[in-house]
């Protein structure tokens, strides 16, 4: 009866074996595989995974695309999936398990796995291979770059010296209009986004903006605002939300010069004056006042002219400010 070795399992012929021909095979493949494993392993390679960022209060790592891991023994990589995320607490490893000679195409990795060790029952140590490791605030990665807490930029690929200080790629949610029950204190927009898509919520009352920390604050794991004053009869308020630009038709974007405009009285038709390359968003204040789009409340927009159509006219003394997004 064959033996196995304490730590890889390979099998070895027992005392006295008859015949023992099969089971030394086995060793014998079990070894080649193992120093073959070994010597691609130090060569893996990551490549690509677009926009990393690490946030150590949520716990949350996330990129932005598909990262590809190859020790080039065939001209075939395998893929970790992305755009993705995942959670680390504190001391633990995230690892995987590593696909051999792959043949015809790319392959992806079934799994991304956490612990406190590296471990995986039924698989031999030198298929496991570390992606990353949380000490404190920081993130070590198997191929020596580090993230910190709050960095974002290019990981893997991100050319010689420090990852380069980087915006997030992100895109703007449409207001969403949330009318609670008198005495509501959590207020739920819809649609939901939570981390690590929503990065940002801003919350007006009645168009008037209130101030996060004073009058409310947010937990973007849930994507709920908790007010300070519980809401009153008729209270409107209004989410804006920035969120992670994983699938924005639009990734870059600029938020242009606010426009000013005081009409004659009567007016109903304001002119944004910008449409081009590809108008986005519009949002538009009355003295002061965030107005409520859409047909029912405050104010339309038709995007394609530019044309704000206002559901009452203004009259003497208004004051409009007009805040455009357009895609650059």
């Amino acid at each position: 009866m064959a033996e196995l070795t304490p730590r890889n399992s390979f099998p070895y012929p027992s005392e006295r074996q008859e015949p023992f021909g099969d089971t030394a095979k086995a060793n014998y493949l079990a070894e080649d595989a193992a120093m073959w494993a070994n010597a691609e392993n130090g060569n893996l390679t990551y490549l690509e995974g677009g926009i990393f960022n690490w946030d150590a209060g949520t716990n949350i790592l996330w990129w932005t695309l598909p990262i590809y891991v190859s020790g080039f023994t065939t001209p075939f990589k395998a893929i970790i999936s992305g755009p993705a995320s995942v959670e680390i607490q504190q001391g633990e490893v995230v690892y995987y398990k590593m696909l051999r000679l792959i043949q015809d195409a790319d392959v992806t990795i079934p799994s991304l796995y956490r612990s406190n060790r590296i471990f995986l029952e039924g698989v031999r140590m030198q298929d496991l291979r570390l992606f990353c490791y949380r000490d404190g605030d920081t993130l070590y990665f198997a191929n020596g770059k580090s993230l910190k807490d709050g960095e974002t930029g290019p990981l893997f690929g991100s050319g010689i010296g420090a990852i380069p200080s980087s915006y997030v790629p992100h895109r703007h949610a449409p207001a969403a209009l949330v009318t609670p029950p008198v005495a509501t204190v959590v207020l739920t927009p819809a649609p939901l986004y939570i981390a690590p898509e929503l990065v940002r919520i801003d919350l007006f009352l009645n168009g008037a903006h209130l101030i996060e920390g004073i009058d409310y604050s947010v937990n973007l794991v849930t994507g709920l605002a908790t007010l300070v004053v519980p809401s009153v009869l008729g209270a409107k308020y209004t989410f804006f939300r920035e969120l992670r630009d994983f699938s924005a038709t639009y990734t870059t974007h600029e938020h242009s010069v606010k426009l000013i405009l005081t009409p004659a009285p009567a007016t109903t038709l304001l002119n944004a004056l910008a449409t081009s390359p590809t108008l986005l968003r519009v949002d538009v204040f009355k003295n002061g006042q965030l107005l409520i789009e859409g047909a029912p409340y405050d104010y339309t927009i038709n995007l394609a002219t530019g044309i704000i159509t206002l559901n009452t006219a203004s009259v003497l003394g208004d004051r409009f400010e007009v805040w455009r997004i357009l895609a650059a």
